[in-house]
């Protein structure tokens, strides 16, 4: 057997473990990355408090979202300004909970709010359809990467 023939077979051996192998590992990645995480966090979150504007203000704000059936429902009010979301929860690569937004709706928000862009933006961007908010635990609450939100279990706020 020549030289060049064994380097043929050699190579069609490798193709045939590489191509059923990367497309295992594509598999294994596109299901992880739709995951349902909501046996997780089925339940209510919440947080309440106000938040330093950059012209010194104090503005009020509260967030609530619910988990249940693999799916979200958040609420957000900062001042007047209320926005609401819906959509599916996922989880990413790293096992992390993703909110994915399907629906998304904001009310009170007028021309001369005198919330800060990066507020509004936030506001903006949680009830844009199609939006991904990387949930991050932070003690025993959640922390949307994202929009810069906090949500703590309601049993858990209860008992502060």
């Amino acid at each position: 057997m020549s030289c060049s023939s064994e380097a043929g077979t050699a190579s069609k051996r490798m193709l045939r473990v590489m191509v059923p192998t990367a497309l295992a590992l594509w598999a294994f990645v596109a299901m992880g990355t739709t995951t349902n995480y909501s046996a997780n966090l089925d339940g209510r979150y919440s947080s309440t408090g106000q938040v330093l504007l950059s012209n010194g203000q104090l503005a009020p704000v509260s967030q609530s979202v619910v988990f249940a059936d693999g799916r979200f429902y958040s609420m957000t009010r900062n001042s007047e300004a209320i926005a609401e979301a819906s959509g599916r929860v996922e989880t990413d690569f790293l096992g992390r909970a993703r909110l994915v937004v399907e629906e998304g709706e904001i009310s009170g928000l007028a021309a001369g709010s005198e919330l800060d862009e990066e507020l509004i933006f936030n506001l903006l961007y949680g009830k844009h359809k199609g939006a991904r908010i990387t949930l991050e635990q932070v003690g025993a609450c959640l922390y949307g990467v994202e929009t810069q939100q906090v949500y703590c279990a309601d049993h858990l706020v209860a008992q502060r």
